[in-house]
């Protein structure tokens, strides 16, 4: 039984992390796309905003900008509070002799240490924070609070 329940959670954290670098990947070209101005009032005729350059943050609705911080934000908190259990984890499979189990565990480890990871999200939130700007209702730290 406790294997399915690890295997679950591992699920779960999985379909959060990917649906928060899904939004990762449209959010960072969104960020970068140019503003209007008052003297251009619409893309050139030759395509110089085209919907490529434009990004997917183009399309984003500030409708769902509390949705989507709250998905980055629970990504970084499972970031956080599953790096603790993999180093716990490494360790007790290396005292066992499970040179294999410690092997993965510490690649799964490198892969969330690695400083892309908390940027990308990171990056995200605030690209969505800065085009939603009035409707996002209150911004919270990007480090949960651990409660007691």
């Amino acid at each position: 039984m406790r294997r399915r329940t690890h295997m679950v959670t591992r699920l779960a954290v999985a379909a959060v992390a990917a649906g928060a670098l899904s939004l990762a990947v449209s959010g960072a070209a969104g960020a970068a796309a140019p503003a209007l101005t008052a003297s251009t009032t619409a893309p050139a005729a030759h395509g110089a905003a085209t919907p490529a350059r434009a990004g997917r943050l183009a399309h984003f609705s500030c409708s769902r900008a509390d949705k989507a911080l709250t998905r980055i934000r629970t990504a970084e908190a499972g970031i956080a509070a599953g790096l603790p259990k993999l180093h716990a984890a490494e360790s007790k499979a290396t005292a066992a002799g499970n040179s294999r189990r410690a092997a993965r565990i510490q690649a799964r480890i490198t892969r969330f240490e690695r400083p892309g990871v908390t940027a990308r999200l990171q990056k995200l939130a605030s690209a969505v924070e800065a085009k939603c700007s009035g409707s996002v209702s209150s911004t919270t730290p990007s480090t949960p609070s651990t409660g007691g």
